[in-house]
């Protein structure tokens, strides 16, 4: 009572113009309509991941399996002969 600190209220944000709940149940019955092959897919949301990463060519050097630079590759090199060096030596 006398020395306890009293703790601030939590944060909490609701948003007020968007309706995730609702959002989700049309995802959910919109899936459900593809499998069982009664509505058609809307491709009416772009997929802004694939837009994206086409763009930026470190991801593409990620997804083609080019992650490794000479500098990298030059670095691990001097440290294997630095290494070599020291234990025959």
């Amino acid at each position: 009572m006398w020395f306890g600190q009293r703790k601030p209220r939590r944060f909490e944000h609701r948003m007020i113009y968007a309706d995730d709940r609702k959002k989700f149940l049309n995802d959910l019955e919109q899936k459900a309509k593809e499998e069982l092959g009664m509505g058609e897919k809307s491709n009416t949301t772009p997929d802004f991941h694939a837009a994206f990463t086409s763009e930026t060519s470190h991801l593409r050097r990620k997804e083609a399996g080019q992650g490794y630079g000479f500098l990298f590759m030059g670095i691990v090199l001097m440290a294997l002969i630095a290494a070599i060096i020291y234990i025959f030596l």
